[in-house]
């Protein structure tokens, strides 16, 4: 991914929101903030933002002892989203386009990403309600026909909370409207409120697809993080749904070891370097196809 001198600072702010995450104890929020200052040094600003922000995330766990800061921030936009879920399921299938409604909104569920600062749930709310009508960067009808084309989808998902929304999406893929083998693929281990195979049983998404865990603790997609029973698919499928910033940071741009068939990515554009760079405008629900 190209990188921007302020990529550095987001990554910086991210860690003291994970240390303010995993505990109230200000010296030990200095002593994360010290030693992520640090490693960001010694990394330097030519290192890719997704890898650095992996490490600088491990800092906070193995500073605070907390192996996962998030996890109770995950489990209440589980339950939020599933709060919702019987609502947002009439939408789709009241819809004149079931498909489109079903990914819009599993686009907006990635406004829950904890990595932007502490979420405002009005403001998600508002979010998926205006999903169904926002405008959208990218082509309906390129992804309708990459997934009607793919016997074999690796759904790769994001945080959780959205996973709620990524279930509906699959819901229908795996109907007898499309039915396509879906497996869906979650984070290995924790890292800021990525979804991991807790959240997916919890959201509910392994009673409608195979679900695993991708080995790695990384943001997005780092294929030297992930196991090999994960790269296999990921090199098999005819299609990967990439959900997510940091999966179109890793996967999107720049070259793959292992590259799939066919990829889309779907995610909200809520950094403006990406935006710019896939040329869309802040806050735009972004469909593009690899």
């Amino acid at each position: 991914m190209a990188k921007t001198l302020d990529c550095a600072l987001c990554i910086l702010r991210q860690s003291l929101e994970a240390a303010r995450f995993a505990t109230p104890d200000e010296s030990l929020q200095k002593e994360i903030l010290e030693k992520t200052m640090r490693t960001s040094l010694e990394m330097g600003l030519d290192y890719d933002p997704p890898m650095m922000g992996t490490i600088l995330h491990r800092i906070v766990r193995e500073t605070t002892g907390d192996p996962d800061p998030y996890y109770k921030e995950k489990r209440r936009h589980n339950r939020l989203a599933l709060e919702r879920i019987d609502v947002v399921r009439r939408w789709i299938a009241d819809s004149t386009d079931r498909f489109e409604t079903a990914v819009r909104l599993a686009i907006a569920g990635n406004s829950i990403d904890l990595a932007l600062g502490r979420l405002d749930q009005k403001a998600v709310d508002e979010a998926i309600r205006k999903a169904v009508d926002q405008p959208v960067s990218g082509d309906f009808g390129e992804l309708r026909g990459v997934i009607d084309d793919a016997s074999t989808i690796l759904y790769l998902t994001d945080n959780a909370g959205e996973i709620v929304y990524d279930r509906l999406f699959v819901e229908l893929l795996t109907s007898e409207d499309y039915g396509k083998k879906v497996t869906v693929a979650v984070r290995g281990k924790p890292i800021l409120n990525d979804a991991l195979l807790e959240d997916a049983e919890e959201a509910g998404i392994t009673e409608v697809a195979p679900t695993i865990g991708n080995g790695g603790d990384g943001l997005g997609t780092i294929f030297s993080l992930t196991s090999p029973e994960f790269n296999e698919l990921f090199a098999s499928a005819d299609l990967v749904l990439a959900k997510g910033l940091a999966n179109y940071e890793t996967l999107g741009v720049g070259p793959r070891e292992i590259t799939p068939k066919k990829i889309a990515f779907l995610f909200k554009a809520k950094c403006p370097f990406i935006a710019a760079r896939c040329g869309a405008k802040l806050g735009d629900l972004v469909v593009r196809l690899q």
